[in-house]
């Protein structure tokens, strides 16, 4: 087919394949419904394991109730007593701010002790969602938010906050998470508003609340719409994402933030750092699943969200991310329909394969300079245009073989598709032919001129057509007027010479019957014997063949007509080749000649002539 007839269906296809691209970079399948989540989740996981661990900020470590702490102490949860002994040993060994991760919400005669020894230093104490129908206590602030903006909270829950004693001696700060679809702890929420005896309050996160202490006070100023905005730190300028919550970049598996046994933290160097403090012991509730760990502690987790505010880059998926998923989303589809358009399946299938490596380098490029670009998105646009390529591919490669097909016997067609070397070594074969020709054409076509003699040649090959189809004929060939058609190719069978006998009848109607005719007659003749089925031509051009002295013979019998004025020669050959013949013969009244010799043979050959039941008008 002309390259120009399929660039058009080539373009269409391209067009929808931007427009789907287009749709899916704005929908962005990573951020809809729970299933789609947990694929993006996982993809972000992959680019978490391939990059690898990295090395924490010097700025943030964590001082542990791991094992040895709660054999030291005895008691779990630690007492007041034991708290204020850790939190006084952080001092001494040089913490600049201390951020409890424990909720210490219950009234104990110990507190005084705490307190004394959280008053000694910047510290803050963790503040939790209580359940909703709890009542809401009061809740001193201290610093940590000079302005939030953005849309009122619907139905904020009660803060479940320290002990007044506490609240006097350190500052408030909220310890609630939220796990994604998939149950991994990927983004934190720098402010949560809670209610208060004192009415709605906005706390920041504990990471934000201790990050404040060395930056000045934090501006949450998420948008309008509740979409998308920025987090500021003093200089740190922070996007958020359009949940208006901050991705972490996670440093690797638990204990890549600096950690120190709260039995020995008076040995550890703590000078100017963030210190957290809580509990990691085996058994303890709080641990979270992360890319690289099932159960990171939750102390682990705020540090690392204060460590992402202190380097000043947390994952970035704000407004620009998302547009940069869909360039990138648009990108891939259209590489993927180039690529599995090209060539064959295996050349399609390696350049699909390219685009997709390439796809995923380049979002891992991105992951690595703190982008999450929605993976799901950029793969589903890449995925939507090599499937559509292939489809049009397969389309157009369907549409030439169909093409092409209607230039071949409907009976070989699959063969000549499927097969290398289609009708090689092939024995010959019993087959009925059959010569058709069209009387009076010659001085027809003289009167009649080009158009109107293609009109009648194509009118002629279409009846021929439907006449071979319904007895099951091969069209061997058209031969301007005429045509031959051959019976048990490409398999004999034994009602081969019944089925070429009733094509001649059935022809021989539908001509009759047709109103277009203009009353010229029709020739046949017909001989029965075996024949070669094969292919000729070269690497370039082939055209498939049935050859052998019957189909000569067959040609020849067309002679015998005309010389005998008759419609219809049939040789004895095929009349003797089953009882069926032979009454068909008689019963049309079929005069047997004596033997004749066929102009170009030597053999003489017994030929049964006659004319058609139903004359030519």
């Amino acid at each position: 087919m002309p390259r120009g007839r399929v660039r058009p269906k080539r373009l269409g296809a391209m067009a929808a394949v931007a427009v789907g691209a287009l749709l899916l970079g704005l929908w962005q399948p990573g951020e809809r419904g729970v299933f789609w989540q947990g694929i993006e989740g996982r993809l972000l996981d992959a680019r978490f394991l391939l990059r690898g661990p990295l090395p924490a900020p010097h700025q943030v470590a964590i001082v542990a109730f791991d094992d040895a702490a709660i054999e030291k102490f005895a008691t779990f949860p630690p007492a007041r007593t034991a708290l204020g002994a850790v939190v006084a040993d952080a001092w001494v060994a040089g913490a600049q701010v201390l951020a409890l991760d424990f909720l210490l919400v219950d009234v104990r005669s110990d507190d005084s002790v705490l307190a004394a020894a959280l008053a000694r230093g910047a510290a803050i104490l963790g503040v939790a969602e209580a359940a909703a129908g709890a009542s809401a206590g009061p809740l001193q602030q201290r610093g940590g938010l000079s302005l939030v903006t953005g849309p009122e909270p619907q139905s904020p829950l009660p803060a479940l906050g320290p002990v007044p004693a506490l609240q006097e001696a350190a500052g408030s700060a909220h310890v609630t998470v939220v796990h994604g679809p998939d149950g991994v702890l990927r983004r934190m929420r720098p402010v949560l508003a809670l209610r208060t005896s004192q009415g709605l309050v906005h706390l920041p996160a504990l990471a934000v609340a201790a990050v404040t202490t060395q930056t000045g006070p934090a501006r949450y100023l998420a948008k309008a719409n509740g979409v998308g905005g920025r987090l500021e730190l003093g200089s740190i300028s922070l996007p958020l994402d359009l949940r208006g919550t901050v991705p972490l970049d996670y440093y690797g598996p638990a204990g890549s933030i600096p950690t120190f046994s709260a039995a020995s933290v008076s040995q550890a160097d703590l000078r100017g750092k963030i210190v957290f403090i809580g509990a990691t012991g085996t058994g303890f509730g709080d641990r979270h699943a992360t890319p690289f760990d099932a159960t990171m502690p939750g102390v682990e987790v705020h540090a690392t969200f204060a460590a992402n505010l202190l380097a000043g880059r947390p994952l970035r998926r704000d407004g620009v991310a998302w547009f940069a998923s869909a360039s990138m989303g648009l990108l891939a589809a259209a590489a993927g329909f180039f690529a599995a358009g090209l060539g064959g399946q295996l050349i399609a299938a390696l350049a699909t394969g390219l685009v997709a490596v390439a796809a995923a380098a380049a979002l891992q490029a991105a992951f690595l300079a703190g982008w999450w670009i929605d993976a799901s998105t950029v793969l589903m646009c890449l995925t939507l245009g090599a499937v559509v390529s292939a489809a049009a591919q397969r389309f157009d490669q369907r549409r030439r073989a169909t093409n092409l097909a209607r230039y071949q016997s409907p009976a070989l067609v699959e063969t000549l598709a499927t097969e290398a070397n289609a009708l090689q070594h092939r024995p010959p074969q019993p087959a009925v032919v059959v010569f058709v020709d069209v009387v009076g054409f010659t001085p027809h076509a003289e009167h009649s001129g080009p158009q109107r003699t293609h009109a009648l040649l194509a009118l002629f090959t279409r009846l021929v057509e439907q006449a071979a189809d319904r007895c099951g004929g091969m069209i061997a060939d058209f031969a301007g007027d005429g045509a031959l058609v051959v019976f048990g190719v490409p398999e004999p069978g034994a009602d081969d010479v019944e089925r070429g006998l009733r094509f001649i009848e059935h022809l021989d109607a539908a001509v009759l019957a047709c109103p277009e005719w203009p009353g010229l007659g029709l020739r046949f003749s017909a001989h029965a014997g075996p024949v070669q089925l094969g292919v000729l031509g070269g690497d370039r051009h082939r055209r498939v063949s049935v050859s052998g002295d019957v189909v000569n013979t067959a040609s020849r019998l067309q002679e015998s007509a005309r010389a005998s004025e008759a419609s219809l020669a049939l040789s004895s050959a095929l009349i003797a080749a089953t009882p069926e013949a032979r009454r068909w013969a008689e019963q049309r009244g079929l005069t047997r000649l004596a033997p004749q010799l066929l102009r170009g043979r030597a053999a003489l050959e017994e030929v049964w002539v006659g004319a058609l039941w139903n004359p030519p008008r």
